[in-house]
């Protein structure tokens, strides 16, 4: 049975992870060929179990990742042990930025703080993807999950951007707050979703909780933003 709001609307709720620590960058300082297929590092397959334990009391009823390998690993650490199918929705996959400008990268300020325009007319992440069309299809892909009624407790696998549309669009800050909704490897989400029990609209958006890491929730080690992190593995080729 779904839970319910004050007012009768069906309550829902979507836990929305990042995947774990991966390595978009050699030990040469060099940007890798293609940030599509990279693994889950050592320390990346070590966060997923971890957030594993963290959410071992909560239950999930359905699955879903992007479907890149290190949503597909991470969700594997995240929901081992609890049986359940993992679907991909290419949909959730990654803003798609032109890989060839990390070789003429100059100022690693533009890497490091590339989400700060997001709101532009016309921004694109990296020269690729406008942040407009990302927007899009994250929200569209959202929608798409929200109509099928079969569901109550989501867990997505995803990516620190995706994640941060889906924030930027329950919050009403959309574009505009792209660039505040820090997302740290194998985070946590919580979205309460409530909808019209016959129509299935979508009432009102509740944020739970964001960017919870099993490895230090309260953020004690972390200074440094996720994109400030990729700069400075890149400092040795740009310095």
């Amino acid at each position: 049975m779904h839970r319910t709001a004050f007012d009768g609307s069906i309550r829902r709720r979507i836990h929305f992870f990042r995947h774990g620590d991966v390595s978009y960058v050699d030990d040469q300082g060099n940007r890798v060929p293609d940030s599509r297929a990279v693994p889950l590092t050592d320390w990346g397959r070590e966060q997923a179990a971890l957030m594993n334990a963290y959410v071992k009391d909560l239950e999930f009823d359905r699955a879903v990742c992007s479907g890149l390998p290190r949503t597909i690993e991470t969700a594997d650490g995240i929901l081992n042990g609890r049986g359940l199918s993992v679907e991909t929705m290419a949909d959730f996959e990654e803003i798609r930025s032109d890989q060839s400008r990390y070789a003429k990268l100059t100022n690693l300020n533009d890497l490091a703080y590339a989400f700060e325009g997001a709101h532009l007319p016309g921004a694109r992440y990296g020269e690729g993807e406008s942040f407009a069309e990302f927007e899009a299809r994250i929200v569209g892909g959202l929608k798409k999950l929200v109509q099928n009624m079969n569901w109550k407790s989501l867990a997505l696998i995803a990516h620190g951007g995706v994640n941060r549309a889906i924030l930027g669009w329950a919050s009403g800050g959309s574009l505009g707050s792209f660039h505040a909704f820090d997302q740290n490897t194998c985070c946590l989400n919580i979205l309460d979703i409530d909808q019209h029990p016959d129509t299935g609209e979508i009432r009102r958006t509740t944020i739970r909780a964001m960017n919870v890491t099993a490895y230090d929730p309260v953020k004690k080690n972390v200074d440094k933003l996720a994109l400030e992190m990729i700069a400075e593995r890149m400092k040795a080729k740009v310095g």
